[in-house]
């Protein structure tokens, strides 16, 4: 097998940066949302977005006078490659619908109680013109800057592989709701591995985009459903409705969701072996897989990101205290 090597300019990108940048990120993200609790939505979150996610990863490469160009992958992509990306992210949202749904599951069996937050989009044009802009291009830049920017990339020079499932899982930890958790790794680590074979961070924006940009769109069509009082519910109470259907019709339920879920499977599986074959060769010219000689890890290099994972284990004491009542 051909050896291949880090490029020169991620080579001073260690883990004790990554490390320190995620665990301050953490700390930062937590104390913005207690201090603009009672702030209008938007301009809280679209604050923590620039301000507590983006700001200190671009301080961090220009502190450390990092080519930002090479270290985040500005490399331009085509058209063609946008449209393969954006069925590929559609087609894999019934999949991480179903780990959501079973990792509430298993949130109602430990717990006893499912309790999630759905942001409050209003049915007025400015307003969602304001939620795409939030959850859209907003969340899409900055998260995918900190996480599949600098983080993967500072975590590759231990494996490729390694670096795309740790990312996503640091990203779905942050993300401070471990209803969700299973979910949002899925996607972490889908957007983690387009980044790596198109070889550009700009695939990662569009793909964070698109999943939840159709999400978003997903939430206002069942909200203009419920307008015309058709009793259709999705996201939060999407759990309870389930429990509270009949024993026969569960079963057609049942069915129709496994012939579903096996569709939206043969059209993922689809797009993603399309995706594979037009982007194979992009990781066999590059210089940016695994170095040959990989480094030890240094005790130094874990304890930067305990800081920021003590803050994701007490915000989920928290979560699971309020769902059993404490």
């Amino acid at each position: 097998m051909e050896k291949r090597y880090y490029a020169r300019e991620s080579e001073s990108l260690k883990l004790i940066h990554v490390g320190t940048l995620y665990s301050i990120c953490v700390i930062l993200f937590l104390l913005a949302n207690k201090l603009f609790i009672n702030l209008n939505f938007y301009v809280a979150n679209l604050t923590i977005q620039f301000a507590f996610i983006l700001l200190p990863a671009a301080l961090f490469l220009v502190l450390f006078k990092f080519d930002v160009k090479k270290i985040l992958r500005l490399n331009k992509i085509k058209f063609k490659t946008l449209i393969i990306i954006f069925f590929l992210m559609v087609s894999s949202m019934p999949l991480a619908g179903v780990f959501n749904l079973l990792n509430q599951y298993l949130v109602k069996v430990i717990f006893g109680e499912v309790e999630l937050l759905d942001i409050p989009i209003e049915n007025t044009l400015p307003g969602v013109m304001l939620g795409f802009f939030l959850v859209g291009i907003a969340a899409g830049i900055c998260e995918e800057v900190l996480f599949r920017g600098i983080i993967q990339r500072g975590f590759e020079r231990y494996g490729v592989k390694k670096a795309i499932i740790i990312t996503a899982l640091l990203f779905g930890l942050m993300h401070f709701d471990f209803q969700r958790l299973f979910g949002t790794f899925l996607l972490g680590a889908l957007i983690g591995f387009i980044d790596y074979r198109t070889n550009s961070l700009y695939s990662g924006i569009f793909a964070h985009f698109v999943n939840n940009s159709v999400a978003l769109l997903t939430k206002l069509y069942y909200q203009k459903l419920n307008e015309f009082s058709m009793d259709v519910e999705i996201g939060a109470n999407a759990l309870p409705q389930l429990e509270n259907i009949p024993v026969g019709d569960s079963v057609v339920t049942v069915v129709a969701f496994i012939i579903g879920f096996l569709i939206a499977l043969a059209f993922f599986a689809g797009f993603f072996i399309l995706f594979m074959v037009l982007f194979i060769k992009n990781t066999s010219k590059t210089e940016v897989d695994v170095i040959e000689e990989k480094e030890p890890v240094m005790l130094k290099d874990i304890l930067v990101f305990v800081p920021g994972l003590l803050v994701v284990v007490y915000v989920y004491i928290e979560q699971g205290a309020r769902l059993i009542g404490l």
